[in-house]
C-alpha cells in the first residue's frame, strides 16, 4: 500500500517536468523567431503566407499564435483574401498533405495592415 501514493508522487514529478519543458521549448521558439513580413491567406482549413522579400510561398500550420491571427484575419478580410502581416516566425515544414513542403509558424503577431501590401508597405 505504501507503494501507491510513491508511485503517485513520481507520476506527478513527471507530469510537472513534462510541463516546465514544454513551457521551455515554446520560450525557446520564441527566442528563436525572426522578424518576417508577408502577404497571409487564410480559408477554410489552409493558410498560406508570402514573404514580400523573397516572393517565397509557405504553409502557415495553426500552431504558436495562429489563433489571434485567425481572429484578426476574420475580422479584417473575407476568407482567401490576403492581408498584410508583420510577425516574428520561424521556417519549418509541413507535412499536412502528405508532401513535405516549407512552412513558417508565426510565434507573435506584431502588425496586421489590411490597407497595406508588399509593394506599399514602405511608401
Amino acid at each position: 500500500m505504501k507503494l501507491i501514493p510513491l508511485l503517485l508522487v513520481a507520476l506527478l514529478l513527471i507530469s510537472c517536468q513534462k510541463s516546465r519543458d514544454a513551457r521551455e521549448l515554446k520560450k525557446q521558439q520564441k527566442a528563436e523567431a525572426i522578424p518576417m513580413y508577408g502577404m497571409l491567406t487564410y480559408k477554410a482549413d489552409a493558410a498560406s503566407y508570402v514573404d514580400c522579400r523573397t516572393l517565397q510561398m509557405y504553409a502557415v500550420p495553426f500552431k504558436g499564435d495562429w489563433l489571434k491571427v485567425e481572429h484578426e484575419y476574420v475580422n479584417m478580410r473575407k476568407h482567401g483574401e490576403p492581408l498584410y502581416i508583420e510577425f516574428r516566425g520561424r521556417l519549418t515544414s509541413d507535412t499536412t498533405d502528405g508532401n513535405i513542403r516549407p512552412a513558417v509558424v508565426i510565434e507573435e503577431v506584431t502588425n496586421m495592415r489590411p490597407d497595406t501590401s508588399c509593394g506599399t508597405q514602405f511608401r
